[in-house]
């Protein structure tokens, strides 16, 4: 990783598409519409937070005959509600790509990148 470098975060159609389609209305469906907005922006820094630390989450052990070394970092709220955020590392173009908003509360297999 090039220290002192920011990275370019890029999320995916298909993480996008998760986020939207299973994130966003668990949270609506299961907080206050303040506490989710709050959720959301946490989700969010949580994100952001990796174009300067990018290699700093755990290698994904479900992805790892994968051509990209994905890595997750667990964005965890309460005990009911634990988010992987997958990605990968394009040292090259200096990007992060997120792959996947992943509720933990899903099978495992289900993963996607």
């Amino acid at each position: 990783m090039a220290q002192g470098k920011s990275y370019e975060i890029e999320i995916s159609k298909s993480a996008l598409h998760r986020y939207q389609e299973e994130v966003l209305p668990y949270l609506i469906h299961n907080f206050s519409l303040q506490r989710a907005l709050e959720i959301e922006a946490d989700i969010e820094n949580t994100v952001q937070s990796l174009a300067l630390f990018p290699s700093r989450g755990t290698k994904e052990k479900y992805l790892q005959n994968e051509k990209e070394e994905f890595r997750f970092v667990l964005h965890r709220e309460t005990s009911n509600f634990e988010l992987k955020i997958i990605y990968f590392i394009q040292e090259k173009g200096l990007k992060v790509y997120v792959t996947d908003f992943f509720p933990t509360r899903i099978n495992p297999v289900r993963i996607r990148h």
